[in-house]
């Protein structure tokens, strides 16, 4: 893990008082985070800049140039003064849009002053298998998210009860349990454990 995204990590946990529980079952609230960032959290059917550009327009909030409005985004963070929206796209299923807006969150606490008014994210621009299109900010974003959504703490704490309840720890069972209690795809949990060395192969 990043260094620079886990201090991030963890020092938004510590303004929100909300350290990691592993007692604590089920997904992790982003709610709270977004409050403390000042960030209102939108989710828009087949997001396109245009229709970013029209949200924050009805919100009596200028938005000026967001580029081309027909492009499809994933994602996409804006910020005037103190405040900020992040978007995600409200047809992507649920664990797709929750990550998304913990990368949006990652910009918003990582990224403002570097990142102009905003960010906006294509499905590959944030896709760890377009490496090639891949930023370094976006890399560090994602970071964010995988930190954020799946505490390695937590990931422990689930495979030392696999271990004491079965004698052993399957990382493709643990992948599974894991990405239904806290909401994320199975496919970055599957990547979080093998970063984590978490589970028996």
């Amino acid at each position: 893990m990043d260094d620079a995204s886990l201090v991030a990590v963890m020092n938004l946990r510590r303004e929100v008082a909300m350290p990691v529980d592993p007692s604590r079952r089920g997904p992790v609230l982003l709610d709270r985070f977004f409050e403390e960032q000042a960030v209102t959290h939108v989710a828009l059917p087949e997001m396109t800049r245009g229709s970013v550009a029209g949200y924050l327009n009805s919100q009596g909030i200028h938005a000026g140039d967001l580029g081309e409005p027909s492009e499809k985004l994933a994602g996409f963070i804006f910020v005037t003064g103190r405040v900020g929206w992040a978007f995600v796209n409200a047809t992507d299923i649920l664990p797709r849009r929750r990550f998304t807006a913990a990368h949006e969150l990652g910009h918003s606490v990582m990224h403002r002053k570097i990142m102009g008014r905003f960010n906006a994210d294509t499905p590959d621009s944030i896709s760890e298998a377009h490496a090639d299109k891949v930023t370094e900010m976006e890399r560090e974003a994602n970071r964010f998210a995988v930190e954020l959504l799946m505490p390695s703490e937590i990931c422990l704490a689930r495979a030392n009860e696999m271990k004491l309840e079965f004698g052993c720890c399957p990382r493709g069972v643990l992948t599974y349990r894991l990405a239904a209690e806290l909401l994320v795809s199975r496919e970055a949990m599957r990547y979080r454990l093998a970063n984590l060395e978490v589970g028996d192969e």
